[in-house]
């Protein structure tokens, strides 16, 4: 039996942001020799995604000059400034319904694992008969990134408005999220700040180790 998940898998990875605290660009932060992005794509593939949509914006030239996205589909996200909802409904409605569910995924969280992606997938094709539509990893009783969404309700997260976020959509639907707890603290990283960069380099050492 195949570990991939019996649907159709997209990944919307979210780099359209400004990274005015990091002073560079997230997508190009160096994780073992690899930028960020790179991890995150090769993470996806391991897992099962077979569709790739990249949100850049501000640093959409250095992004592609400095990692490979082939095989990726590039979306500039022209407002940039309207944060990173403005991305993530620009890659939604770039999907069709061809595909099952979509991970929408922060590019400030590489430190995915696709054990955690696999969690996430499995969790959907049990919960959808029973109407889940949103699947968040969890550890440590915190939600992480990033999160699975069924593309049949992606209408709620496409009417959000500027200075709201999905965070809006789970409050006003509880009962159609499903929490996926995973053993991978990778999940709860957020990159903002050299500081945070430290941190996340850490974690990826010791998930080495």
């Amino acid at each position: 039996m195949s570990d991939e998940p019996p649907v159709t898998l997209a990944a919307i990875i979210l780099s359209g942001g400004e990274s005015t605290r990091m002073g560079k660009p997230k997508a190009l932060l160096d994780f073992g020799g690899k930028p960020a992005i790179a991890r995150i794509l090769e993470t996806a593939r391991k897992a099962g995604v077979t569709k790739f949509l990249v949100v850049v914006g501000k640093h959409a030239e250095a992004i592609q000059k400095g990692a490979d996205l082939a095989g990726c589909t590039i979306l500039v996200n022209e407002n940039p400034e309207r944060g990173q909802l403005s991305s993530m409904q620009l890659g939604m409605s770039k999907l069709d319904f061809a595909t099952d569910a979509a991970f929408l995924w922060p590019v400030d969280c590489p430190l995915v694992k696709p054990e955690d992606l696999k969690a996430l997938a499995q969790a959907y094709v049990k919960g959808r008969t029973a109407l889940m539509r949103i699947f968040l990893p969890v550890n440590g009783g915190k939600r992480g990134h990033p999160m699975l969404v069924d593309i049949g309700f992606r209408q709620p997260f496409m009417e959000l408005k500027h200075g709201q976020n999905a965070r809006n959509v789970i409050e006003a639907n509880p009962t159609q999220v499903q929490e996926v707890p995973v053993n991978n603290t990778g999940v709860l990283l957020d990159i903002d700040t050299p500081e945070d960069y430290q941190v996340a380099v850490k974690v990826f050492e010791s998930m080495k180790g």
